[in-house]
């Protein structure tokens, strides 16, 4: 019996433990703009988590879920759900995720008291509205230079390249910095649509006009006689089957679905670039302080029965990351 009440004594302590550190604790909400288990998020995920290991910061996580399900509705519907988290939660910092998370729940925050962290964001700051005095963050940044010297590395032949993209919020940021881009190669053109027959289509006509094919984002894409979305791997699959062209990307995660090689800025250097900046201003560095970052480690990732295909051996100790 006096076992059991020491028992029943201690939980009781560690549960007044818990919320007394809780309470102690600065608090961090975290809203994501697409589902948990997309492989970027994973990434973003890794880095935050191991960022934060060891301080005395309590996490919450939301995810908006809309690179698979992306009708105003739902955007409208996430968002309310959203904002009542963060009122319910009241943190001390809010990081947000991905250009959506910036549109949807970032600019609601425009002036307020509670400092705001973003991360992922591909298109311009000032399109949102930011930097402000409680807002700054990280931007990410395509490196298409580095990825037409990758590609040339594999091809020397290759000059003229097409762009393929769906037609999301993320793309039209990384279609802008492409316009932007002083490339070695002549860009006859680029594509984005979020219909599936469109972008089928496309790479069938593609295959005697160009060298190659740049293939940014495909997560929107939609059946639209039956209005579902696609699954984004079913996509690559898909268009390396029916495509005779080296395929670079611009996300790890299009190499390791499929396409040939890609030069890539993880998910985990933006998250562990956010935290850095949300942890100074939780120890009490002002936002406005803080300058907008564009962290700029990149590596070259290559799939090797992609890369047989094309007759490309990949060289022993390359550095390069290898999918099998």
């Amino acid at each position: 019996m006096k076992e059991i009440k020491f028992v029943i004594i201690m939980v009781i302590l560690l549960a007044v433990w818990s919320c007394k550190k809780s309470e102690e604790s600065n608090k961090v909400f975290i809203v994501f703009s697409y589902h948990q288990e997309y492989a970027w998020v994973e990434s973003l995920s890794e880095g935050i988590d191991e960022s934060f290991e060891g301080q005395d910061v309590v996490v919450e996580k939301f995810y908006m879920d809309t690179k698979r399900k992306t009708s105003l509705e739902w955007k409208t519907t996430i968002t309310d759900s959203a904002m009542l988290r963060i009122e319910s939660y009241n943190p001390d910092l809010l990081i947000v995720i991905d250009d959506n998370a910036c549109e949807l729940i970032g600019k609601q925050f425009i002036g307020d008291d509670l400092p705001v962290v973003f991360t992922g964001m591909n298109k311009e700051p000032s399109f949102y509205g930011f930097p402000t005095t409680n807002i700054t963050g990280c931007i990410e940044r395509v490196s298409y230079t580095g990825m037409i010297e990758f590609l040339k590395e594999l091809l020397p032949d290759v000059e003229k390249v097409a762009f393929i993209s769906d037609d999301s919020p993320t793309a039209q940021g990384v279609l802008e910095e492409l316009d932007r881009a002083n490339l070695s190669v002549e860009v006859t053109e680029t594509f984005a649509t979020n219909d599936y027959g469109l972008w089928k289509a496309k790479v069938t006509e593609l295959q005697d006009k160009v060298d190659a094919i740049g293939i940014l984002v495909y997560n929107t894409l939609l059946d639209v006689d039956t209005n579902e979305s696609l699954i984004p791997s079913d996509v690559m699959q898909w268009t390396t089957e029916n495509n005779n062209l080296p395929e670079f990307c611009s996300f790890d995660f299009g190499v390791i679905d499929g396409a040939l090689c890609g030069v890539f800025k993880s998910g985990s250097t933006q998250g562990a670039a956010a935290v850095a900046i949300a942890l100074r201003i939780l120890d009490g560095e002002d936002p406005a302080d803080i300058a907008v970052e564009n962290p700029h480690q990149s590596s070259k990732i290559i799939n090797r029965p992609r890369a047989d295909y094309f007759g490309i051996t990949i060289p022993e100790n390359s550095g390069w990351i290898i999918v099998e």
